[in-house]
């Protein structure tokens, strides 16, 4: 994949505030993940990443794959004074088919999370906590856990929380 071609990264706030240091609190406030289980799209590429492994222990992580992408914006996108995106919404503000197409052009990078944010479209999305719960917050992905970076599985933790 070319550099300037990446897609985007999904990322959502596992932990709340209590007990974080100052330094992660601002870092999360300049992302704009404000709230425990909250999920914000960001641009792929390496600045983005090194604040994404700073926040390791507070965040789930990972490319947002055309699947997720789909299942978040049909469920959980807010346009402002119409309430969900629509596939007639997605088609008058982006010029694109439907919510799926639109999915894909951010999944494969046509379209950056930054050019919805401009055509009125927020890349925060409020989540539910997990069906089931989450399996651990202490331990990282690697070790049984769920926090950090989650290249395969982060579609079943968005499956859990929509």
């Amino acid at each position: 994949m070319n550099r300037e071609n990446r897609g985007c990264l999904l990322a959502i706030r596992a932990r709340g505030s209590a007990g974080l240091r100052h330094q992660i609190q601002a870092a999360l406030d300049d992302l704009g993940i404000k709230r425990r289980n909250q999920a914000i799209l960001l641009p792929d590429n390496p600045s983005t990443r090194g604040v994404l492994n700073k926040l390791k222990d507070t965040l789930i992580w990972g490319q947002a794959t055309e699947e997720i992408l789909t299942s978040l914006l049909h469920s959980r996108s807010k346009v402002p004074g119409s309430g969900r995106l629509t596939d007639a919404e997605a088609k008058k503000r982006f010029g694109v088919e439907g919510i799926k197409a639109l999915a894909k052009s951010l999944s494969t990078g046509d379209l950056k999370p930054q050019e919805l944010r401009r055509r009125g479209l927020s890349t925060t999305f409020r989540l539910h906590s997990p069906k089931g719960g989450f399996r651990s917050l202490k331990n990282p992905s690697g070790k049984g856990g769920e926090l950090g970076f989650r290249p395969e599985s982060l579609k079943e933790v968005i499956e859990k929380m929509v």
